[in-house]
């Protein structure tokens, strides 16, 4: 994977280009939108930034937040990936819906919502349709993870496609060995990014390979991962380290910290991917 000098710099975002929808200003354009669950009445909304002097349509990742919701790390990779010419959809799927992880809904809940941000990104001339990425951190990372397996783009997407990319940060893979293993559940084609630490509470350090090797012995799928030995789950969040109750972490406790080499690697590793991968 070819490397990227200077990504980690920022840069100002002074004007969008293309077709924008009404009131858009260089702070983003805010999006309303609601789940394609039809059966629940959850009202999202979203944060569309578009990179300046690039030509219309562009590409766009869809950015979905961990448990905390949007924090730091939206902010982290927001510029480099519009430096690098792709747009940024941050989506809220926190507020109004649930406050902690001792509150936080089923994984399958989020997941049409996230393709509801998919289908709103398409209505948008000065963004590219066939070119949309989805990143997420933990929760949202799960997420991700949850739109590549095929039966669900069938069911809420029906013959249109879903997610032609996709970066997850620590997405706790536990449940996707067992799903993956014992069901008949395929993942799409499209290439995969995961980047975790070994000292994840949420057991990734010994997860990720084995997610890795299952989908190469059952699916001949080149898995691209990419470990920091020593990191902790929320190795990106640029703030003081955290312990934190979370059902889904080892004993039922989650820990964040900081690491900055791991951190300002990923942004290059980031940006190089998403090039590649259109």
């Amino acid at each position: 994977m070819k490397s990227l000098s200077g990504v980690g710099l920022l840069v100002t975002i002074l004007s969008a280009v293309g077709a924008l929808p009404c009131g858009a200003t260089s702070a983003g354009t805010r999006i309303d939108f609601s789940s394609l669950d039809t059966s629940q009445s959850y009202k999202l909304s979203g944060t569309l930034y578009v990179p300046e002097k690039t030509p219309a349509p562009v590409p766009a990742v869809v950015l979905v937040h961990g448990t905390t919701g949007i924090d730091v790390r939206n902010e982290f990779y927001r510029e480099p990936i519009l430096s690098a010419g792709i747009a940024v959809f941050e989506v809220d799927f926190k507020t109004g819906i649930y406050t902690s992880a001792m509150d936080r809904p089923r994984m399958e809940t989020f997941v049409p919502m996230a393709f509801a941000a998919l289908k709103e990104l398409r209505k948008l001339p000065s963004i590219d349709p066939h070119r949309i990425a989805i990143m997420g951190f933990s929760m949202g990372g799960h997420i991700s993870l949850e739109t590549a397996i095929e039966s669900n783009i069938k069911r809420w997407m029906g013959d249109e496609k879903g997610f032609t990319a996709f970066v997850m940060f620590y997405p706790v893979c536990r449940p996707f060995i067992y799903e993956l293993r014992e069901s008949q559940s395929k993942l799409t084609g499209a290439p995969m990014i995961v980047f975790y630490g070994t000292e994840d509470a949420y057991g990734e350090g010994q997860a990720v390979p084995e997610f890795k090797s299952l989908l190469a012995e059952k699916y001949n799928f080149n898995l691209t991962t990419v470990e920091y030995p020593g990191a902790t789950h929320g190795f990106n969040r640029n703030a003081p380290a955290v312990a934190y109750p979370d059902p889904a972490a080892i004993g039922g406790r989650g820990y964040m910290k900081w690491n900055p080499e791991a951190a300002n690697d990923s942004v290059t590793k980031v940006v190089a991917f998403l090039r590649e991968s259109w």
